[in-house]
């Protein structure tokens, strides 16, 4: 529904269900983006979340990722909206065999530009691992601004982690 040059911004569909499986139980995607037990999800738990994904949802919107052949290759949304201070909290996730070609970081603008010109968001942030550099360079190439780190905050791989957050303003905003 909302169009780039790489990807497309759509619902989600029942016929996701397999490439969205697949995408959380790669170890890879789960170490750098989920900030809990990175445990895999069995079928029937990724088939409750597809379900939950709907328009009528509030306070959480996701989008399937699509390329032009018609591929999954991941999601993105706004994971927590603060309505009153008009806050947004973004999250992206592209599975293994398509990142590196520049998906992630179109969608990120295409989701940016929903956030602020369709749903009126005055600011948008996010939560990055530290070690997550191919997110950060996402996340810094759509005009996000480094704004603090949380020293420690997340345990992985045997030892302790930060996690950078970010933010960007409308672009209306003084």
């Amino acid at each position: 529904m909302y169009e780039g040059k790489l990807v497309r911004l759509r619902a989600f569909e029942s016929g996701d269900l397999d490439a969205n499986h697949a995408f959380v139980n790669d170890y890879e995607t789960l170490r750098g983006m989920m900030s809990g037990i990175p445990f895999p999800s069995s079928m029937g738990d990724e088939q409750q979340w597809l379900n939950q994904q709907s328009s009528y949802t509030r306070g959480e919107y996701q989008f399937a990722i699509e390329d032009f052949e018609g591929d999954l290759v991941g999601r993105c949304g706004i994971i927590r909206v603060d309505w009153k201070n008009r806050l947004g909290e973004l999250a992206i996730m592209i599975g293994t065999p398509y990142r590196g070609k520049g998906y992630g970081t179109e969608a990120m603008a295409i989701l940016s530009d929903f956030c602020f010109r369709e749903m009126n968001l005055h600011r948008l942030k996010v939560s990055v691992f530290a070690f997550n550099e191919a997110a950060l360079r996402c996340y810094e190439a759509n005009g996000f601004v480094r704004e603090g780190v949380l020293r420690q905050e997340l345990w992985r791989d045997g030892a302790w982690r930060d996690v950078v957050i970010l933010a960007k303003l409308a672009p209306d905003a003084g």
